[in-house]
């Protein structure tokens, strides 16, 4: 069995500071968005994904950070910037395109941090089952991002779209 990353997070000042531990995935998404979403309509427009102790990422992940992005620009308004990427997650990004949607920061000699030094941020609950909506939104923001990601997700949207569960592990 995946163990399911840990997700904490916390506002600062205009930022909102989302910290993943783990393995970034599908379990870990659906959290992720939900929190985000009740953000966006508390007004919060800014947005920090800190991936200095994230050890992998699969396409979920980084789909639902893509359609974080798209929600953003759509409303015309804030950021979304992934921070202290280590250099195989930066090159997965890279390769699926979304360097061109949102910052990407890679890790340096020193992590960075939120303002707030020492401030404990608060853990999500995170759902271990896979949510197929969560999984079927982040793959078609994937493509939306770049068609060229069409090619590559092509047998996963199709097991999700013919009624299928779960998603790449």
């Amino acid at each position: 069995m995946i163990t399911p990353a840990t997700v904490s997070a916390g506002c600062f000042d205009q930022e909102v500071w989302i910290r993943i531990e783990g393995r970034g995935n599908f379990q870990s998404s659906g959290s992720i968005r939900k929190f985000v979403q009740a953000m966006i309509q508390r007004g919060r427009r800014q947005f920090i994904v800190d991936l200095a102790d994230c050890e992998h990422m699969d396409s979920t992940f980084m789909g639902t950070l893509t359609g974080i992005s798209q929600n953003l620009r759509e409303l015309g308004q804030g950021s979304l910037q992934v921070i202290n990427v280590t250099p195989r997650n930066v090159e997965l990004m890279e390769n699926l395109g979304l360097n061109f949607l949102f910052g990407i920061e890679a890790a340096g000699t020193t992590v960075r941090t939120p303002a707030e030094e020492g401030v404990k941020l608060m853990t999500l609950p995170v759902d271990t089952t896979a949510e197929k909506d969560v999984i079927l939104s982040a793959h078609e923001a994937l493509i939306e991002a770049n068609p060229a990601n069409a090619e590559r997700f092509r047998d996963v949207l199709e097991y999700l779209k013919q009624g299928g569960a779960g998603g790449d592990r």
